[in-house]
């Protein structure tokens, strides 16, 4: 009888949630924060691939676009993987709907796990920190904040992190993770 080694199973968290509840903060933690919390963990920020074709912001909204994003970030995160990283983390306002999620699934699943996790902080928590940057409209933020909670899915891990800093934001989405919630596991369902 041998002692094999379990294969490494990679994840793929997607980590949705409305402008100003921390998300890109999160991206932003240090290598050796993530490194300390959760292992090799690589960051994408799905804003930077927009920016990459609408860097004003200028374009409306457009499904064949977060395709072409969401395809971007399947491949930066297979990338990843193939490089040894245990984690991949892709961050983004548009990625907590079903019909945009499906297609990049099937591929990321190839790679190891996948989850879905959103952050849901209170009203309050949004505007405060927001507070100093003077191009976020309280009132889109709390639309948003709100258009967020409404279409939040049952798949997807919920974190209050009104209370959380990012590190502590971080450490909880790793903790879900690696307890199995949000875990995705085929084609999700359109509710």
């Amino acid at each position: 009888m041998s002692d094999s080694v379990p294969a490494r199973r990679p994840r793929t968290v997607f980590l949705s949630g409305p402008a100003g509840s921390g998300k890109t903060t999160i991206l932003q933690l240090t290598h050796a924060e993530k490194l300390s919390t959760w292992g090799r963990t690589a960051a994408i920020d799905t804003d930077q691939l927009f920016l990459m074709v609408d860097p004003t912001w200028d374009l409306p909204y457009d499904d064949a676009r977060t395709a072409l994003v969401l395809r971007q970030s399947a491949q930066l995160a297979k990338s990843f993987v193939n490089a040894d990283y245990e984690n991949v983390i892709i961050a983004g306002n548009s990625i907590h709907d079903a019909i945009d999620l499906n297609p990049v699934i099937p591929d990321l699943l190839r790679l190891g796990q996948v989850f879905h996790v959103t952050l849901d902080p209170t009203e309050e928590a949004v505007l405060q920190r927001t507070v100093d940057d003077p191009d976020r409209s309280p009132s889109h933020l709390i639309n948003d904040r709100n258009h967020h909670r409404v279409k939040r899915s049952p798949w997807s891990a919920p974190i209050d992190n009104s209370t959380l800093t990012p590190l502590q934001t971080l450490q909880k989405i790793a903790h879900l993770v690696q307890t199995g919630k949000g875990e995705i596991r085929g084609p999700l369902p359109n509710l």
